[in-house]
């Protein structure tokens, strides 16, 4: 099992570099496998600073480091994994990003629709995996790329060749992940997936000692907006991310009965990216040893920058292994956190 914290989304230029900082060595400090480093046009710090920042701060943390088609060419990507590798003598992940939200694609003349776009990213993996871990010239004639016996100067031996992550719903994302041997990561549903293997999940994650105290939180952090509320479903027209659009469809239906640990307001006002599982620790232990069971084999969750918050989610994580019968994490989680 292998667990992400994810970057802050925070925009704010007197506290985004603090909190990303602060959950980094949260990150560090309660035994997480490394960080999810996003990318986007509003995107504060980019994400490859992101990620060498935490192998700057840690000896043992793995960024996951997102990289989009539109922001960079594929030699460009690799060169940067492999520099990073080079320098701290361990692999990353990258999570291959197909698009962004309509707007800003469109801000960067990029009007590729979806389903290419997925097309695009299968050429874009292939050339930045291709270029990693061997020092074999790549010859790529694609639709989107051309490379001519291409390689790079240090590649990385191949046990620092990352491994790859696609986030997706869509028939296209998942055909895209199978043809990259890609970890898929689904968004966190209110029922145990179906049995598989390569998948993750990604969440919100608000644990305390009980569900009584976990739900305190959880409303007094994210109060009831009407406003925010109507803005998320306004900003549905901006994208057409299939996951996206499935959430807010199952959050309004009458017909699904929703587990109480299952939240997905935040998410509907624009406050989170993702559903918000808020619970005891023992309840949540219990959902995340269910999901292990089913196959799921890495999680990225959304946390506070807050050590509180880090050390309820590394308890539930604990006992959800201990639930699933797994070993426990070579890195014990420490018990206190130093600023």
């Amino acid at each position: 099992m292998r667990t992400f914290a994810i970057s802050p989304r925070n925009h704010d230029p007197g506290t985004a570099w603090r909190d990303i900082d602060t959950t980094v060595r949260l990150a560090d400090c309660f035994g997480f496998t490394g960080i999810l480093a996003h990318t986007g046009n509003d995107t504060m710090v980019d994400p490859w600073l992101v990620g060498q920042h935490a192998l700057d701060v840690s000896p043992r943390l793995r960024p996951l480091v997102a990289a989009n088609p539109m922001y960079h060419h594929p030699f460009a990507v690799a060169q940067l994994a492999a520099s990073l590798s080079y320098r701290y003598q361990r692999g990353i992940f990258l999570n291959l990003v197909a698009g962004t939200s309509t707007p800003d694609r469109l801000a960067l003349g990029d009007q590729t629709e979806h389903d290419r776009r997925y097309h695009r990213l299968r050429e874009f993996g292939q050339a930045v995996l291709g270029l990693l871990g061997t020092t074999a010239p790549l010859t790529v004639d694609g639709e989107f790329y051309q490379l001519r016996a291409a390689r790079l100067r240090w590649p990385g031996p191949a046990e620092f060749k990352p491994i790859p992550f696609i986030a997706g719903e869509s028939p296209m994302a998942q055909e895209c992940a199978r043809e990259l041997g890609a970890v898929r990561i689904t968004m966190f549903g209110a029922q145990t997936p179906k049995p598989s293997t390569g998948l993750g999940e990604y969440a919100g994650l608000l644990v305390r000692a009980t569900d009584e105290e976990a739900w305190q939180a959880a409303q007094d952090r994210y109060p009831a907006d009407p406003d925010l509320l109507a803005a998320g479903e306004s900003a549905l027209r901006y994208t057409d991310a299939v996951w996206r659009r499935q959430a807010f469809t199952d959050a309004a239906r009458t017909d699904l009965d929703a587990p109480p640990w299952f939240w997905t307001e935040p998410m509907r006002s624009l406050r989170l990216d993702c559903p918000l599982l808020v619970g005891g620790v023992d309840t949540l232990a219990g959902v995340l040893a269910e999901h292990l069971g089913s196959g799921v084999e890495d999680f990225i969750f959304d946390l506070a920058a807050a050590e509180e918050d880090f050390s309820w989610a590394s308890e539930a994580l604990r006992r959800a292994r201990e639930l699933a019968g797994l070993p426990q994490a070579d890195d014990s989680p420490a018990t206190h956190f130093e600023h």
